[in-house]
């Protein structure tokens, strides 16, 4: 979040507060000293996104924009596909009743209806197919880190991680959020104003991860 907030700042963006949330108390430290290093005023509430809005110290006030990033919102779920879209649906609810009328929600998300394309390739083609050029996440993709999705279903995916240098394997079990339920998820509480195919408009097939810029009703 450090880098973001340099961006945001360097872009003329006048930031009054910012605030994270956090349930991991060790998270929560090294964040903490991070901040205090970059000279950067966060707030940092340890909470439960299902318990949301509350949290410790509790949230004042409602906020214009909220940034969800990365795998966060695939950690929820399990089972059934309609019982993890009705668990990412309740979060994404919890979000919303934390940003003011008219505030944005940006959720970031791994591609997973690329990824399930690549469901019934043979082993080597779906490695093929998930080297990118270039990506905002992982400088020198497949180079240090070789990572796939090892397995893929309509509900789960797991993706499969080398680190060469240590030579040690390791893996991440998703729960996929495809762009149908996202838009569905969203609009009970947003409209959806743009979707990005990484951090780009054009719509594109191949792309690692998906955007999605929201306004609250």
């Amino acid at each position: 979040m450090s880098g973001i907030i340099d961006e945001l700042r360097n872009n003329g963006y006048n930031l009054q507060g910012i605030e994270a949330n956090e349930v991991d108390d060790e998270f929560i430290r090294q964040a903490t000293k991070l901040f205090k290093k970059m000279k950067q005023e966060v707030e940092i509430h340890k909470g439960n996104w299902l318990d949301l809005p509350n949290a410790s110290p509790p949230y004042t006030h409602l906020f214009d924009f909220g940034f969800l990033t990365g795998n966060s919102l695939t950690y929820i779920g399990g089972g059934t596909r309609e019982y993890t879209k009705k668990a990412q649906q309740v979060v994404v609810t919890k979000f919303a009743q934390l940003i003011k009328k008219g505030g944005y929600l940006f959720i970031d998300s791994r591609n997973y209806d690329y990824i399930k394309s690549l469901m019934n390739l043979p082993k080597d083609k779906v490695f093929e197919n998930f080297t990118f050029d270039y990506t905002v996440y992982y400088h020198g993709f497949q180079k240090r880190i070789i990572v796939f999705p090892a397995y893929v279903s309509d509900t789960v995916v797991v993706l499969h991680y080398y680190d060469k240098e240590n030579k040690v394997w390791s893996k991440l079990d998703l729960y996929p959020i495809y762009k149908e339920d996202m838009i569905e998820i969203l609009s009970k509480d947003f409209e959806i104003e743009q979707i990005y195919y990484d951090f780009e408009k054009r719509e594109k097939k191949k792309s690692l991860f998906v955007q999605y810029l929201a306004k609250r009703k």
